[in-house]
């Protein structure tokens, strides 16, 4: 059972964890398509400033702020469900 615990813990991180880093990538195309260089540097070379972006931007970055904000709660669950379910 606990084999079967990490393999979906693991997998449930690993896809949040995806679609944070694809969520980054499209805001950096959003923020210098919409000539917002700062931003652009800035959530290219740290991608979690890529969540601020989306929060201050939220009209025009509604579309990564998706995938951002889904990644993130998806890494929280299995990081959260990994603390419970786990002993030390």
């Amino acid at each position: 059972m606990d084999l079967a615990l990490n393999v979906i813990l693991i997998m449930l991180f690993g896809i949040g964890a995806a679609m944070f880093y694809v969520g980054s990538l499209i805001a950096v195309v959003t923020a210098f398509g919409k000539k917002q260089y700062a931003f652009g540097a800035i959530t290219l070379l740290l991608p979690p400033f890529a969540v601020i972006y989306c929060l201050v931007y939220k009209q025009s970055a509604n579309y990564p702020a998706r995938f951002l904000l889904g990644g993130t709660l998806m890494m929280a669950l299995a990081y959260i469900l990994a603390i419970s379910f786990h002993r030390l």
